[in-house]
């Protein structure tokens, strides 16, 4: 046995040990029996991580381990994450659903959103046409007594309700919804946070920054999955 198919044998078992020992099953979907269709967008869908920038900046923020410990972390963390991760968005009607794995662990989190952009069949012109003349004077009555009993839109709830939650991530989180961006506003291990979950060239970037962080925020990258 050579010595160059050692060092393959070795790195091939060092890839699929880190794929495989940190393997978790993806939860099904939140809203698989979703009846109110929304608009695609380029956020939606599966993805699995293919890069980390700057993930010192992270570990940092939440870890409590230094010296050569934290370094080894710094090193193998990012390793072991773009080996494994996965990260899933979903949208049914206002409500939003993102699942993330961490390791072994599945964080599965749901929030309402402002405005859905909700998909309506469009009927055939004339068919409409005939409906609206026949329909005109009931419709101007019910938009007068709608008009006279307006009723306050309720207040959408931001705030990330845990369906799947980590025992080692204590997270709190409101998110928002706008122009295909996501932005949460958080804690995490009690450290203030803010993320961004963006589309950039066929990439899904989830940029996160803590507060009085003095290296940068960590940008999590991913592609489709296959």
């Amino acid at each position: 046995m050579s010595r160059w198919f050692l060092i393959f044998l070795t790195s091939l078992l060092i890839v699929l040990g880190a794929r495989y020992g940190t393997y978790s099953p993806l939860p099904t979907a939140v809203f698989g029996d979703c009846e109110t269709p929304v608009a695609e967008t380029k956020l939606q869908g599966l993805w699995e991580l293919d890069r980390i920038d700057n993930y010192e900046a992270f570990h940092e923020a939440l870890g409590e381990n230094s010296g050569f410990l934290g370094f080894i972390e710094v090193v193998a963390y990012p390793f072991v994450l773009e080996r494994s991760q996965l990260y899933r968005i979903e949208q049914c009607g206002s409500n939003i659903a993102l699942s993330v794995n961490y390791l072994r662990t599945w964080l599965v989190a749901t929030a309402e959103i402002e405005e859905s952009d909700i998909q309506v069949e469009m009927k055939d012109f004339t068919t409409e046409l005939k409906e609206t003349l026949e329909e005109t004077f009931e419709e101007v009555m019910t938009d007068v007594k709608d008009a006279l009993s307006i009723q306050a839109k309720p207040e959408t709830n931001k705030a990330l309700k845990f369906i799947r939650k980590s025992n080692n991530l204590n997270l709190v989180a409101e998110l928002t919804l706008s122009d295909e961006e996501i932005t949460l506003y958080g804690t995490l291990n009690g450290k203030n946070y803010k993320e961004k979950i963006y589309y950039d060239a066929g990439e899904l970037v989830r940029e996160i920054a803590f507060v009085d962080s003095a290296l940068g925020s960590t940008d999590f990258i991913y592609r489709r999955y296959p």
